[in-house]
């Protein structure tokens, strides 16, 4: 409970943009040669992930959360990539990603653990780090619940489920729009940035088999064609979209700490 109480009083705290705060692991005298940087959902926020926080920091890695820019409101209406000069949220959030990895030079070790398809974006920003000779730091990757092949469907499923717009002429109206904003490629231009990931990259799928949003299935159709990638699977067969740790942790926790303890090997 001691460390529950920390962590809440340390996000009152900010020493990184973004509000980005930085959280030691809690095993005494162990200091961490890896760093979890946290990529949370559309919509979301750094607290929404304290979960997944205290859980990593309790398996003894130190962890990174930061508030991504994921309105429009937060580019001034118009997303558009500084370093790519691409048209897209998608774009302009692996921009930001890529910012945060590279703020923390003291740890060679860094793993990206994503959400969604925001996972995508965090992707992106890992490929851009490679194309400028900065990806050796970068260990494995997490993605829960996503990202998925098929953005579009997922658009519509998240004006459906989680945004709550019951008239199919709104969603028809809406879902395509969000998904031009999100990115003119939609998630098709993934490929591109996971074929440049090194051979025998780690990289875990967690997906809930009753995930509304995102399909096991469209997930599968991401990493699948990807022989460079060291890739497995963490099922949730009762799980949803985003709530494994939560609603499931018996069966999210070990899985997330072999993988873990495995890449910090």
């Amino acid at each position: 409970m001691a460390h529950k109480k920390s962590v809440a009083q340390t996000l009152k705290h900010t020493h990184y943009p973004d509000d980005g705060e930085l959280f030691k692991n809690t095993l005494k005298n162990k200091p961490s040669s890896h760093l979890i940087i946290f990529v949370h959902f559309l919509n979301g926020h750094k607290k929404v992930l304290k979960r997944h926080v205290e859980l990593v920091n309790e398996l003894g890695f130190d962890a990174y959360v930061f508030n991504v820019s994921d309105s429009l409101k937060d580019h001034s209406y118009f997303p558009l990539s500084k370093k790519t000069k691409k048209f897209g949220l998608k774009h302009v959030m692996a921009d930001q990603i890529e910012n945060h990895i590279n703020l923390f030079p003291q740890y060679k070790n860094k793993i990206v653990y994503a959400f969604s398809n925001v996972a995508a974006a965090a992707m992106e920003a890992i490929s851009q780090r490679i194309e400028n000779g900065k990806s050796k730091d970068i260990k494995a990757m997490i993605c829960d619940s996503g990202p998925g092949a098929d953005f579009m469907t997922s658009s519509f499923n998240l004006f459906k489920h989680e945004m709550k717009v019951n008239s199919f002429a709104a969603r028809l109206l809406q879902a395509p729009l969000f998904a031009i904003i999100w990115s003119p490629n939609l998630n098709r231009d993934v490929h591109q940035d996971l074929e440049k990931f090194p051979k025998n990259f780690p990289l875990l799928s967690i997906r809930g088999w009753r995930d509304k949003l995102i399909s096991p299935e469209s997930i599968d159709r991401v990493f699948e064609p990807h022989t460079n990638l060291k890739w497995k699977k963490l099922n949730l067969p009762e799980a949803g979209h985003i709530n494994g740790l939560r609603d499931f942790p018996s069966e999210y926790r070990p899985g997330v700490e072999s993988f873990l303890n495995e890449v910090a090997k």
